[in-house]
C-alpha cells in the first residue's frame, strides 16, 4: 500500500460514530452511511455534505469534488459544454479538453447541465484528480446503470497513486469490493446491521 497521508481517529459526528482509518496514496476509503440515524433523522443530504466539509477542514490538501450545477441565470445566458468546463477548470486548450472528454466517453459539445448525475460526477472527479492528489466526493444519486462507469474512472485514478474518501449509501454496498485498493467502512446506527 502507499504512504499514509492522514490518520483519522475515531470520532463522533452528529451522534454517529465514525471509526478510525488511514488515508493512503493509492487507496480509496468508502464510508457507507445508512439513510437514517437511530431517531429516524435523514443522513442523506445535509449529513453527507457536512461530513464532507468536516474532512475538507481536517485533512491537509484534500479537495472537495462536487458535480457542476449552473444557476438559472447562467443557463439562460450560455450553458457550459463539457469542453468549456474542462478548459476552464484545468486551464488547458481545447485539444486537451477533447482528449479528456473522449476518455470520459463524453461528447465535448454536450451541455454539462444535460449530463446524467453519474457522468457529471465523473467529469468533476476526473478534472479534480488532474489537479489534486486527494479528493473527497460522494456517489449519491448515481444510477445503478452508471455506477460501474464512475467506479472505473475512480479506480484508474487510484491506480495512479491518487487517493480519497467517498461517501456512499450503506444500503447499496452489500457485495464485496472488487478493487483491493478500496477499503469499505460500514457505518451503522442503532440496531441496523448490514453484512
Amino acid at each position: 500500500m502507499g504512504n499514509t497521508i492522514f490518520h483519522s481517529p475515531k470520532f463522533e459526528f452528529k451522534g454517529i460514530s465514525i471509526p478510525e482509518f488511514d488515508v493512503e496514496s493509492g487507496k480509496l476509503i468508502r464510508l457507507c452511511v445508512p439513510n437514517f440515524d437511530s431517531k429516524g433523522n435523514s443522513l442523506v443530504q445535509s449529513f453527507r455534505n457536512e461530513l464532507m466539509i468536516h474532512f475538507e477542514k481536517k485533512i491537509p490538501k484534500i479537495k472537495l469534488s462536487k458535480e457542476y450545477s449552473e444557476s438559472g441565470f447562467r443557463k439562460i445566458i450560455k450553458s457550459f459544454t463539457v469542453e468549456n468546463y474542462i478548459t476552464e477548470k484545468l486551464n488547458v486548450d481545447g485539444t486537451k479538453a477533447k482528449i479528456i472528454a473522449e476518455y470520459l466517453e463524453l461528447c465535448s459539445k454536450k451541455k454539462v447541465n444535460n449530463l446524467t448525475i453519474g457522468k457529471n460526477k465523473a467529469l468533476a472527479i476526473k478534472c479534480d484528480f488532474e489537479k489534486y492528489d486527494i479528493l473527497i466526493f460522494d456517489y449519491y444519486g448515481v444510477s445503478v446503470n452508471e455506477i460501474d462507469y464512475l467506479e472505473r474512472i475512480v479506480d484508474a485514478e487510484i491506480a495512479k497513486n491518487k487517493c480519497g474518501i467517498t461517501i456512499d449509501r450503506l444500503e447499496f454496498n452489500q457485495g464485496d469490493e472488487t478493487n483491493k485498493n478500496i477499503e469499505r467502512i460500514k457505518i451503522t446506527v442503532g440496531n441496523t446491521v448490514y453484512n
